[in-house]
């Protein structure tokens, strides 16, 4: 919000107060209060202003920052908390140059429920008119039907930066065989900032969002759902909205101006990226050239360098088809040393380790497609991670293994053509990624490692010889990636790692602990042996024979959101390599309430995905994306528990159809 007006001798003050109509109990939520003149305009006052819950039949209390100076005329309470769920709460405002005034009352609430919207829609170019509140953090659920468009409104200020995430397959699998497309409206009405939705009619199973959107304007925004797929079937929906308070300088910003270019656009007119969050904008010429967007990274030690790029995950940008970028890492010669065009479905990553210091430089780009004529806004997040590797070989056998750990870096090498084997200790339930770290990870590295090259890293078992059931992912010649080996430990011990190499040669390693999990207990074959899961949310089991379900239970507040993720193996649409777990399962998801009646379910089977639930958003672990083979959603309609059943969708069973299991809450 720009600076008010001065204030003048005479002018009559008061307070605005603008919050959302319900807030989530127990979570931090935004209440903005500012001073106002008689004809509402936002006047310039410093002064310090509280805030206070006003009394309440609930008994509830406000937590967080209730005192804060008032900068410009305006004052953000950003941390406020309210402990109970309830309705008709109010809040007071008190300050020295102004009456105290009392906000419009507001709810706590998991939840919100919208009654069946039954305006027809508005015609082409017209603001919508009857769009119904939407509140950050607050879950809303409501219907589709063919034909309709639900709208929704929020408030925001400049620079904040929005992501909406869809539940309708996860919702209701049942009814639905496409998805909810969402639209983003700007003030006016009309100007449509973002389009989420399908990339072609097949692709079901799959709930739209947008990832980060940043707002260009304060002012009312409009939310738009509808079917994706016109004449396909539909049903119930939810849509939770978050919004993140404009950062403000932290947030760098691209040098070269939206529409234009020739700013940037080499590595002699490079802008200097730091650590943290840049927002840009990529713009392809007219004459369909491929352009650049260059940027430069100083280091002064060696580094892993980690940036993230994110565009496609917000969909289409002011009407335009969907752009697909592609970034690069090049050194100061303008070799070459990563160049990834999908990591995040669309989007793009660099995950590279330097060990030279120097100036490297980013280049932000298409992929290469005449076809791809989109221009976009994009967010680049760059990380880079002091590179402290323990340089060591590796023992001649088992017995002999170095021992290792999780989260340290290793730099070996290969005198001679052989084995190598390194020791760590695992403990039951521990998801877990093994970085092989090869002349395309790593710099100086002189190995090529996968299955095929003649050199490559495995994860054995205890007994030191048997290679676990593991997932792998590794680049081609075409696209680097991250190369890993990874799996869901079924036991606690001693693991092992054996590099093989037929020639001599450089690598790296390092093991990452994804996840620690709880384990599931047997029996746990019906609803009263049911296993508890912790409040980490994390469990983990294997459908260990033909036939065998296992049965968790969670606990939800009245209308609160689940949502229940599964591991195992790749996903149908939005399932990568680095989803892949090693697990032979394909999982059936099923919610189950107090009678044993099914609220929500997911599946996969050996005939095709065709039953699958996922969100194409949000990775369900760090470090890249490792999204959850299937999901499932449904809303508590009571406080209390409620049942998970894992089985395989085909009935089968064995040691090696393992699984990791992630229930989180409003999210």
């Amino acid at each position: 919000m720009a600076g008010g007006l001065a204030l003048k001798k005479g002018d009559q003050l008061s307070f605005r107060i603008d919050l959302s109509p319900d807030v989530p109990p127990g979570q931090p939520f935004r209440v903005e209060v500012s001073y106002r003149n008689s004809a509402g305009d936002l006047m310039d006052v410093s002064e310090r202003v509280e805030i206070k819950l006003n009394k309440n039949p609930a008994g509830a209390r406000l937590g967080g920052t209730l005192s804060r100076a008032t900068v410009k005329g305006v004052v953000t309470f950003n941390d406020l908390v309210i402990d109970k769920v309830g309705e008709g709460y109010t809040l007071n405002v008190h300050g020295p140059k102004a009456p105290d005034v009392t906000s419009a009352a507001f709810a706590a609430a998991f939840s919100v429920v919208e009654p069946p919207q039954t305006a027809p829609p508005p015609p082409p170019n017209v603001p919508p008119t009857s769009a119904q509140p939407i509140s950050p953090n607050v879950p809303l659920f409501a219907s589709l039907v063919p034909g309709h468009v639900d709208y929704y409104v929020f408030h925001a200020q400049v620079g904040d930066i929005l992501s909406v995430s869809s539940f309708a397959n996860r919702l209701d699998i049942n009814n639905w065989d496409t998805s909810v497309r969402l639209r983003l409206f700007a003030p006016d009405g009309t100007t449509e900032i973002a389009r989420s939705g399908a990339t072609n009619p097949d692709a079901k199973g799959v709930d739209n969002g947008f990832s980060m959107v940043r707002l260009p304007v304060e002012g009312d925004y409009f939310l738009a759902c509808d079917l994706d797929q016109q004449g396909f079937l539909s049903g119930a929906y939810g849509v939770l909205m978050r919004l993140l308070p404009n950062p403000g300088a932290i947030v760098q910003t691209e040098n070269e101006p939206a529409g234009s270019t020739g700013q940037n656009d080499s590595q002699a007119t490079a802008q200097p990226l730091l650590p943290g969050l840049l927002y840009g904008h990529f713009d392809t010429p007219a004459n369909n050239a491929t352009a650049s967007d260059f940027y430069k990274i100083a280091l002064a030690r060696p580094s892993r360098v980690r940036i993230d790029l994110t565009a496609a995950r917000n969909g289409a940008a002011y009407g335009d088809v969907t752009w697909d970028p592609r970034l690069e890492l090049q050194d100061a010669s303008g070799a070459v040393l990563w160049s990834n065009d999908n990591t995040y479905g669309l989007d793009p990553a660099i995950d590279y380790i330097v060990t030279g210091p120097g100036t490297y430089y980013v280049r932000v780009t298409r992929a290469d497609s005449p076809s791809n004529t989109g221009a976009s806004p994009y967010f680049l997040s760059y990380l880079p991670i002091p590179y402290f590797p323990v340089a060591q070989g590796g023992g001649a056998s088992a017995a002999t293994a170095t021992p290792i750990r999780y989260g340290a870096e290793v730099s070996g090498s290969s005198a001679v053509a052989g084995d190598q084997y390194f020791a760590f200790g695992g403990t039951a339930g521990d998801v877990v990624a093994l970085a092989v770290e090869d002349r395309t990870q790593l710099q100086g590295a002189t190995l090529l490692m996968t299955p095929s090259s003649g050199a490559d890293a495995v994860l054995l078992g205890t007994d030191g010889v048997t290679a676990l059931a593991a997932g792998s992912a590794f680049g081609t010649a075409a696209e680097s990636k991250f190369n890993v080996r990874q799996t869901i430990l079924q036991a606690t011990g001693t693991y092992f790692v054996r590099v093989r190499s037929a020639t001599s040669g450089r690598f790296g390693l390092r093991l990452e602990r994804l996840a620690a999990t709880e384990r599931e207990a047997e029996p746990n074959d019906s609803a009263a042996q049911a296993n508890a899961i912790a409040p980490s949310g994390w469990i983990s089991g294997a459908i260990g024979a033909a036939g065998d379900r296992d049965h968790f239970r969670i606990h939800a507040e009245a209308g609160q959101l689940m949502t229940v993720s599964l591991l195992a193996a790749p996903g149908a649409a939005s399932g990568t390599s680095l989803s892949d777990w090693g697990s032979a399962l394909m999982p059936k998801l099923e919610v189950r309430g107090a009678q044993g009646e099914v609220l929500s379910w997911s599946a996969a089977d050996r005939r095709g995905g065709f039953n699958f639930a996922e969100s194409a958003q949000h990775p369900l672990l760090p470090l890249l994306d490792r999204s959850p083979m299937i999901q499932t959603s449904f809303r508590a309609a009571a406080a209390g528990d409620y049942e998970i059943v894992v089985s395989d969708a085909d009935g089968q069973g064995g040691p090696t159809y393992f699984y990791a299991l992630n229930v989180s809450g409003n999210q």
